[in-house]
């Protein structure tokens, strides 16, 4: 075998390793976008129930979860027609904003923290939301190493031939 060959073999294990490493990473980037869009949507269900409890003791209650309501429904269909995961991100930031007022005005309600059923769809609510929180930053890590090696692919020639592109993390 002369060095010629052996090179070439180098530059070939190197290139199918780079882009296995790129499959697999794309590959859980995917599953950490569904596992992130069910946690939303459990969420997200809680909310008529929410909606239902909080009826009767807060005062201008239609207006207040007016907003999430609306946003609830751009999820929806951003979760049936678009396969954009920054534009949803972008919604379930709204989401969180709306729903930590919702709590800020059904906070201040003494009756409302009395209501057993208020406080377990809050805490709920809430543990789902902290679920977000970690799966998030997970999922920013595994985004940021992929970027990284996107970057370095994108210096070869021949790596220019595998079909990856960066991806974004909000």
């Amino acid at each position: 075998m002369n060095i010629y060959s052996i090179i070439f073999l180098i530059i070939i294990i190197l290139l199918s390793s780079g882009g296995i490493c790129l499959y697999i990473l794309n590959m859980r980037i995917q599953s950490f976008e569904k596992k992130l869009l069910h946690t939303f949507a459990s969420r997200s269900d809680l909310f008529p129930a929410l909606y239902e409890v909080t009826k009767d003791l807060v005062i201008k209650h239609s207006e207040i979860f007016a907003e999430v309501m609306n946003l609830r429904k751009k999820e929806f269909s951003l979760m049936l027609v678009s396969n954009s995961m920054e534009g949803f991100l972008d919604v379930e930031s709204h989401i969180h904003h709306e729903i930590n007022f919702i709590f800020q005005v059904c906070n201040k309600n003494p009756k409302l923290l009395k209501e057993k059923k208020f406080l377990y769809i809050r805490d709920v609510i809430i543990q789902e939301s902290s679920d977000i929180a970690r799966m998030m930053k997970k999922y920013r890590k595994i985004i940021d190493i992929y970027n990284k090696i996107i970057t370095y692919k994108n210096y070869s020639v021949i790596w220019l031939l595998l079909p990856f592109s960066k991806k974004t993390a909000m």
